[in-house]
């Protein structure tokens, strides 16, 4: 009987590696979305604005190629013959639908706008752009923008995180681990539950068919701190059992059972601050939401699936943990020492935090996830500020609208040609068959904080003078505008996954106190955060906003382990030592988790993608904030850390 149990548990270890790698092969060729389709609401009323607008005019994708003077010359005849020989060439091309004329008064300058077609808008682009500076003169630079090429390269830097960023952040907490523990068995146990998970996680949204986008790309990572997190405290629980005489499968087993609760509440409390996110019109967050929520959920499983038998496997009764029962003495003494100092600069922080969000500004360009020297961005800010502005959006005017008759609409015309955000008219107005009208216009650079408002005062402009029918369209129009939408949408996520968060901490740990204390100081490094970005003049953008609500659902793992500890101590205990003994059990995890995951956050930071940059950034700030909260504003908030002496008596009125 033992002999076939010992086959039958063997057997299932082997199928289950064997389906990990097989998710990890769909993760592996997982494809990237070229045209970042998922951040864009497809239900919208820009989305059907836009597609009225294909009805006028050709919305092929533009690629925009200029050749610029060497020394801002005038061009010479012969090269601007060579070039009117390029745009025959460029026009034979298979993957190209049409070169347009596009004038300029800048004699230094000529554009050439080009319309391409096929399955890979990027290697399409990019070849275009070869046939063109292999053909071009030598006297002139060739210059290359345009959505195809942008969203492309940020496709292709998205696609690159995985296989760069995210096998160094790998190394990286391993290598952290094994400097901790020691112990090559403890180190991977930190890191197995989180990468089965991301295996069969990614694989799983993989082999379904659905591809890569920016938002995508931070699911990653975001379970990678979960799994290390909750993979730490159950080492932690392991090495006491062990330290308490029992043997390595028993210690296990127990180190289960102790950590069962705590980690079903911190399991339960994050996914509901991931599901916060579906609340988002655009697919690519709601997306986010359900699938992070998900991996939150399979790494929770895997972690008391897998390390019950991992460590006692890999790790020897070696590497049992001394029973530590004086440093949450010496803790709370450090605390009580310098509580008026503590408390004077928790509040300093938090009023200064306070007065910043009333400086807090939203913007979204997404040009800014590109590297400032990315070639292609550093040719869009060329031509942009020679040009006063590359992208274009449309009035659309619906058929038999008032709004086309030319008595109303050229002074309209006139007006808006003044308006800041607005370079100028972008070619001549072209009309559709059953009469409805576009006149594209020139958009001076800029990103969502500015460009959609100016969309709404447009459309509220022509409202007034009564121009009914006349509406903005154009890619440029459904970008900056879902853009906002997004950001605006991710922070009523952020207070919508407070509240529910605070729901669930008063459910989860039976008490209305405990989990309103517990909350207040989860949000503060939201607040701390937030404020700090006010004062600094940063506006926030979709990377700044996701840390909010992402983080928020992550961070309460460590006070949540704190305060079940610190309930169960309290049926027995004042306050005061109830708090000591938690802080005994899992204040060396807390500590140990936090570190580690701002040690791998501070090495995405490396990252070519400026929206992984900053997020990498901001989550190592913020964990940071949230172990200060956890460790000091949390046990001053319990006990109000009073004088020895004055302390109450035991109270079980928790």
């Amino acid at each position: 009987m033992r002999s076939s149990s010992s086959l039958l548990r063997r057997g299932a270890w082997f199928l289950f590696a064997a389906a990990t790698v097989l998710m990890l092969v769909g993760l592996v060729r997982q494809q990237v979305d070229p045209q970042n389709r998922a951040l864009k609401a497809p239900d919208s009323a820009d989305a059907a604005a836009l597609a009225a607008l294909g009805e006028v005019v050709a919305l092929d994708p533009v690629l925009l190629l200029a050749f610029v003077t060497r020394g801002d010359l005038p061009l010479l005849s012969g090269d601007q013959q060579r070039l009117e020989q390029l745009r025959t060439e460029l026009g034979r091309r298979p993957d190209v639908v049409q070169v347009f004329d596009a004038p300029v008064p800048d004699p230094g300058l000529e554009l050439m706008p080009v319309a391409i077609r096929g399955d890979n808008l990027l290697e399409t682009a990019e070849a275009v752009v070869a046939a063109a500076r292999a053909a071009a003169p030598p006297t002139v630079e060739v210059r290359a923008t345009g959505l195809p090429l942008l969203e492309g390269t940020i496709a292709r830097l998205v696609a690159g995180e995985r296989t760069t960023i995210v096998p160094v952040l790998v190394a990286v907490l391993l290598l952290a681990a094994l400097l901790f523990y020691r112990h090559l068995g403890l180190a991977i146990a930190v890191l197995l539950p989180a990468l089965c998970g991301i295996a069969w996680t990614g694989g799983t949204i993989a082999w379904l068919g659905h591809r890569l986008d920016p938002i995508a790309a931070l699911l990653d990572p975001v379970l990678l701190t979960i799994g290390v997190a909750a993979s730490i405290h159950f080492v932690e629980a392991y090495r006491r059992a062990l330290a308490n005489g029992l043997a390595p499968h028993a210690a296990g087993r127990a180190a289960a059972v102790e950590l069962r609760t705590p980690a079903l509440l911190a399991c339960a409390t994050t996914m509901i601050g991931l599901w916060s996110l579906c609340t988002s019109a655009i697919p690519a967050v709601f997306d986010f939401g359900v699938r992070s929520a998900l991996g939150v959920a399979v790494v929770h499983l895997l972690t008391f699936v897998l390390l019950p038998s991992w460590l006692p496997f890999a790790a020897s009764a070696a590497a049992a943990a001394e029973v530590a029962t004086g440093r949450g003495r010496r803790w709370l003494g450090f605390l009580r020492a310098h509580r008026c100092q503590l408390g004077l600069v928790v509040g300093a922080l938090t009023a200064l935090a306070a007065a910043g969000l009333l400086r807090l500004q939203t913007d979204n360009d997404p040009l800014q996830m590109l590297p400032a020297d990315e070639p292609a961005r550093v040719d869009h800010d060329l031509l942009a500020t020679r040009l006063g502005g590359v992208e274009v959006f449309h009035l659309l005017i619906a058929e038999r609208s008032v709004a086309g008759e030319p008595s109303r609409l050229l002074p309209f015309l006139a007006e808006l040609q003044r308006t800041p955000g607005i370079a100028g008219l972008a070619g001549p107005v072209q009309r559709s068959n059953e009469g409805a009208l576009a006149v594209p216009l020139l958009l001076a650079p800029g990103g969502s904080g500015v460009r959609a408002p100016l969309f709404d005062r447009i459309e509220r402009s022509a409202c007034v003078l009564g121009l009914d029918g006349l509406v903005v369209a154009g890619a440029s129009v459904q970008i900056a505008r879902d853009s906002h939408r997004l950001l605006l949408s991710l922070l009523g996520s952020l207070g919508l996954s407070g509240l529910l968060l605070s729901l669930g901490m008063m459910i989860g740990l039976r008490s209305v106190r405990l989990g309103l204390l517990g909350m207040l100081p989860n949000l503060l490094p939201s607040l701390w955060l937030y404020g700090a970005l006010g004062w600094s003049d940063r506006p926030l953008s979709v990377a700044t906003a996701m840390i909010g609500c992402t983080m928020l659902g992550l961070i309460v793992d460590n006070t949540l382990h704190l305060l079940h500890h610190y309930r169960h101590e309290r049926s027995t205990a004042s306050p005061r030592l109830a708090l000591r003994a938690a802080f005994d059990r899992c204040g060396r995890a807390m500590t140990l988790a936090s570190v580690v995951l701002m040690l791998g956050f501070a090495t995405a930071a490396t990252s070519r993608l400026e929206t992984t940059v900053e997020f990498a950034l901001l989550a190592t700030a913020t964990i940071a904030a949230a172990w200060f909260a956890t460790a000091v504003v949390l046990p001053m908030l319990i006990t109000g850390l009073r004088p020895r002496g004055r302390s109450g008596g035991t109270n079980h009125a928790q």
